[in-house]
C-alpha cells in the first residue's frame, strides 16, 4: 500500500526559496556603482542641479515629466552625486512596493497573496533596475501603484471613508501621470474599472483626473505641444521592427504569461458552473487587460526606447496572478514536499532569469565616468566651449565651471543662426575650430561622426582620451562604439565673446 506524501504545517522550502530571492532583491539594489550614468540619467540629475539653484531649464519641452523629479533625485544628488540619486530612487522602489501589497490584498483578500506578489515583484529585474536608475520611472511607478488600493477602497466603502480614498486616488494617480506621461493609457482603464464597481466613483475620478491633468496641459501647453512635435513624432518615433519588439516583450513577460493562463486554467478548473461570474476569473482577467497597454504601445509604434523599463507595468499587474497561482497550489496540496519543491524551482529558475536579465541591463550604456574626470580635470575658463554627442554629460560634469550657452549638442547646433538645426551647421562651427573640447560616444550618431573626425583632424584637434565600450541591446541596438574626446590646439576663427552662437 503506497504511502501518502506527507505535507508540512509551514512551507519552509519554499519560504526559504523566497528569501533567498529577496536577499538577490536587497542585494542588487545596493549596488548603486554598476556603471557610470546613463544619458537620461546625467540630463535629469543636471537639471536638478539647475532647479535647485534657483535657475530656469525648458524642460517640459523635451522630458516626459514634471521638474517634481527632478528637485526629488536632485536633492539626493546633492548629498552623494549619482549615487545619492540612486539610492532615492530606491526608496521609491520600496514605496512602489508597499502599494503593490496594499492593491494586492484588496484583490484577492489575503495577507499571505500580498506578501507573496511584493516578493516576487521585488525578484524581477526591472523592478530593480528602475529602483536604482535616477530617472523619473520608479516615481511614476510607486504614485501609480499607491493609488490602486484607495480607488478599489473608494468603490467599495461608502460615507467620509469613501470621498477620503478617492481623493487619495486621484492626487496619487495624477502625481504618477505627471511624473511620467506615459502613465496616462491606464486613467481611461481606471475610469472604467471604478465606474463597473462603483458608477459615481467612476464618475468622480474620471472627472478629477479630467480637472488635474486638463490644468496641467493648458499651463503648460506651449511645452507640451514641442514635446510632441519634436519628440513623440520625431525622436520617438519607429526605431526598430515589430520582429525585434515581440521578442523582446516574449523573452521578459513569457514565464508571467504562462503562469497567468495557468492561474485562469486552475480556477476554471475548480468553478466549472458559473465562471462568468466568478470573481477570481474577473480579477484575474482584468490584470491581463491591465498588463497589455504599454508592451502594445511599443509593438504598435515599433519603438523600443524604454521598453525594457516599460514592461515594469505589465509585470506589476501579471505578478498578482502568479501569487495567487503558487499560493492556491500550495495549500491545495497541504503544504507537501513535492508541491514546495516544484514552487521552489520555479522562483528559483525566475531569479536566475532576472539575473540575467539585470546583468544585461546594467550593461545596457557605455561607462562615461572616465570621460567625467577627464574633463573635471581641465582648466575650463569662461572662453572654453564643449561640443557633445551628449550634451548633458557635458552639462552634468561642467556644471558651476561653465556657463551653459558655451555646450553645444552635435545633433542639434544652429551655427549660422537661421533657426536650422543641419548637419552642415555642425561641419562649418568644427572647421572653424569654435569648440575647446568635443566629446563623441558613438552611440547617437555613429555614421555622423565619421565625418567630424575627418573635419577635426585637418582643423588642429587632438584625441585626448579614447575608450573602447561594448554594451548589450537592451537600450540600443547600437552595442559597441569608443568614447572619444577631442581638444583644439588652436584658437577659434571668431573669439567666443564675439560669437553670436555662444549668446
Amino acid at each position: 500500500m503506497a504511502t501518502p506524501a506527507r505535507s508540512a504545517a509551514i512551507p519552509y522550502l519554499f519560504l526559504a526559496a523566497i528569501a533567498g530571492g529577496l536577499l538577490f532583491s536587497a542585494l542588487m539594489r545596493l549596488l548603486l556603482h554598476f556603471n557610470g550614468g546613463h544619458i537620461d540619467e546625467y540630463d535629469y540629475l543636471f537639471v536638478g542641479k539647475q532647479l535647485l539653484a534657483g535657475k530656469e531649464w525648458s524642460t517640459y519641452g523635451y522630458i516626459f515629466g514634471s521638474n517634481l523629479n527632478w528637485y526629488i533625485l536632485g536633492l539626493g544628488e546633492a548629498v552623494a552625486g549619482l549615487p545619492g540619486a540612486r539610492a532615492v530612487a530606491g526608496l521609491f522602489g520600496l514605496l512602489s512596493l508597499v502599494g503593490v501589497y496594499f492593491f494586492v490584498r484588496q484583490l484577492f483578500q489575503s495577507v499571505a497573496i500580498a506578501w507573496l506578489g511584493v516578493a516576487l515583484l521585488a525578484m524581477q529585474a526591472a523592478h530593480i533596475f528602475i529602483s536604482k536608475f535616477a530617472t523619473y520611472d520608479i516615481i511614476a511607478l510607486a504614485f501609480f501603484s499607491l493609488s490602486l488600493a484607495p480607488l478599489l477602497l473608494a468603490c467599495q466603502h461608502v460615507g467620509k471613508a469613501r470621498y477620503l480614498a478617492l481623493l487619495a486616488a486621484i492626487i496619487l494617480c495624477s502625481l504618477a501621470v505627471t511624473s511620467k506621461y506615459v502613465v496616462v493609457a491606464y486613467v481611461p482603464l481606471l475610469t472604467l474599472v471604478a465606474v463597473w464597481l462603483s458608477p459615481l466613483v467612476g464618475l468622480l475620478f474620471g472627472l478629477g483626473m479630467a480637472l488635474v491633468l486638463g490644468t496641467y496641459v493648458g499651463w503648460h501647453w506651449q511645452e507640451l505641444q514641442g514635446l510632441y512635435n519634436i519628440q513623440i513624432k520625431g525622436t520617438h518615433g519607429a526605431n526598430s521592427n515589430h520582429a525585434y519588439i515581440l521578442w523582446v516583450e516574449t523573452l521578459y513577460l513569457a514565464l508571467p504569461l504562462l503562469l497567468w493562463m495557468a492561474a485562469l486554467g486552475w480556477q476554471w478548473r475548480q468553478h466549472q458552473g458559473g465562471i462568468l461570474r466568478d470573481r477570481t476569473i474577473g480579477i484575474l482577467l482584468a490584470l491581463l487587460v491591465f498588463a497589455l497597454p504599454l508592451a502594445a504601445y511599443h509593438l504598435q509604434g515599433k519603438n523600443m526606447i524604454s521598453l525594457y523599463k516599460h514592461l515594469v507595468y505589465a509585470l506589476l499587474f501579471l505578478i498578482p496572478a502568479m501569487a495567487w497561482l503558487l499560493w492556491q497550489v500550495l495549500q491545495q496540496y497541504q503544504f507537501r514536499w513535492g508541491a514546495q519543491a516544484v514552487a521552489t524551482m520555479l522562483v528559483l529558475g525566475m531569479v536566475g532569469l532576472n539575473y540575467a536579465f539585470l546583468r544585461d541591463m546594467e550593461n545596457g550604456y557605455p561607462d562615461a565616468r572616465p570621460v567625467i574626470d577627464a574633463i573635471q580635470a581641465e582648466p575650463l575658463t569662461e572662453s572654453t566651449t564643449i561640443a557633445s554627442e551628449d550634451p548633458y554629460l557635458m552639462r552634468y560634469a561642467a556644471f558651476g565651471r561653465l556657463s551653459q550657452n558655451r555646450i553645444k549638442e552635435l545633433g542639434w547646433m544652429d551655427n549660422n543662426m537661421d533657426g536650422k538645426f543641419e548637419k552642415k551647421d555642425v561641419v562649418e562651427a568644427l572647421w572653424d575650430k569654435k569648440f575647446t573640447y568635443v566629446f563623441l560616444n558613438n552611440l547617437i550618431q555613429p555614421k555622423t561622426n565619421n565625418d567630424l573626425r575627418g573635419v577635426m583632424q585637418s582643423r588642429g584637434y587632438q584625441k585626448i582620451l579614447e575608450i573602447p565600450w561594448q554594451t548589450s541591446e537592451v537600450m540600443s541596438r547600437q552595442k559597441s562604439g569608443v568614447l572619444e574626446l577631442y581638444k583644439s590646439t588652436q584658437p577659434p576663427r571668431i573669439p567666443v565673446s564675439e560669437d553670436a552662437m555662444f549668446r
